[in-house]
C-alpha cells in the first residue's frame, strides 16, 4: 500500500466556533458533528480491535465499514 498517511502519533480533536470537532491526524483534518466523530471512534476502534485478533499469517477480513477497492 503507497497512500499512507504518517501521523507519527500526532492526533489533536479541537472544537471550532461553528460547534464542530476537528480531528487533525498528519497532515490531515477531519470535521465532525459530535454524533459523527462518536461513529467514527467507534469505527476506528473496532477496526483497530479485529486487526489486533487477526493472526499473522491470516489476511484481515474486509469490513463492512470500510473496504478498499485497490487491496482486492
Amino acid at each position: 500500500m503507497e497512500n499512507v498517511i504518517h501521523g507519527k502519533g500526532q492526533a489533536a480533536l479541537n472544537v471550532c466556533g461553528c460547534d464542530r470537532l476537528h480531528f487533525t491526524y498528519g497532515p490531515i483534518t477531519l470535521h465532525f458533528g459530535r454524533d459523527e466523530f462518536i461513529a467514527f471512534a467507534d469505527a476506528v476502534t473496532r477496526l483497530a480491535s479485529q486487526l489486533r485478533q487477526a493472526d499473522d499469517s491470516l489476511s484481515v477480513t474486509p469490513s463492512s465499514a470500510y473496504s478498499d477497492p485497490m487491496c482486492h
